[in-house]
């Protein structure tokens, strides 16, 4: 199984310690930066931090001779699994190697945008994104609205195959989980026109419609759960969840750069690509 570099994920995501007091408790943890800015940051970690709190930041920002440290952050707003600081002190003398993220950032957005622009016509790249994960799925679509792409969405197999049927124009992107689970109350009713289907099987009848697309699959699985499911991925590249912004365009960028799947070349079984932030 061969992986995609790693090197633009590291430049990225910064490891991040925190720590503060919210109405006499303390507040310790440690994560990654999404999104760092001069003025801010999205912070992805397993600890429950309240909004409205203020916390102290140490940042480990590559090729920096010391970490960077944020003498106070406030914390704007707070999702589940990651929470947003706007920086109030900050040393002049560290804003240079946040810029220094801040451009490595800016730079891989740009690739993923010229990747979707250098088509025919520079139509708009339209997105097919299949998730029975309501968070992941909106992490998907905002993502990629944020970059211009028209994205359609749907919640399993069936409505992907709806959609492929119903939309007239041109579909250039799938990005679709793996394991999709059918509602329970839709198992018993046996009233689809569509099939459910898992994500790899999908495929199949996608491409039987939209003759090719480019494809990146998601999954929380590894390869021998996967297997141990009867499915086998192939030579697609499959984003590893849980994933941030940057992976996913990272991979949507990889995936748009290669020629897109054709239906002919779709049952061929090749070894699986694992996206830039594979573990």
């Amino acid at each position: 199984m061969s992986r995609a570099p790693r090197k633009s994920r590291t430049l990225i995501r910064i490891p991040v310690e925190f720590q503060g007091i919210s109405e006499d408790a303390a507040i310790r943890g440690k994560g990654h930066t999404l999104d760092l800015n001069i003025n801010g940051c999205r912070i992805e970690s397993h600890t429950t931090v309240p909004r409205g709190s203020y916390v102290r930041l140490r940042l480990a920002i590559p090729k920096a001779p010391k970490p960077v440290i944020i003498g106070m952050a406030r914390v704007r707003w707070v999702q589940s699994g990651s929470f947003g600081v706007e920086f109030i002190q900050r040393s002049a003398e560290d804003v240079p190697y946040i810029g220094q993220v801040t451009s490595e950032s800016g730079q891989q957005r740009q690739l993923f945008t010229q990747a979707i622009e250098h088509r025919p016509g520079k139509a708009p790249c339209t997105v097919l994104v299949v998730e029975d994960d309501a968070d992941v799925l909106h992490l998907c679509a905002r993502t990629l609205e944020d970059v211009g792409c028209k994205v359609l969405k749907a919640s399993g197999s069936s409505e992907a195959l709806q959609a492929c049927v119903a939309y007239m124009g041109p579909i250039h992107l799938l990005l679709i989980d793996l394991i999709l689970r059918p509602p329970v109350f839709q198992l018993l009713s046996g009233k689809e026109q569509f099939p459910r289907v898992h994500g790899r099987e999908l495929i199949d009848h996608i491409l039987r419609i939209r003759k090719k697309c480019h494809v990146v699959f998601m999954s929380g699985h590894d390869d021998s759960a996967l297997k141990s499911l009867g499915i086998e991925v192939g030579g697609t590249l499959c984003l590893q969840k849980p994933f941030s912004r940057e992976d996913l365009l990272m991979a949507i960028n990889q995936a748009m750069a290669a020629p897109p799947m054709a239906w002919r070349d779709s049952r061929h079984d090749r070894p699986v690509r694992r996206a830039a932030n594979s573990r």
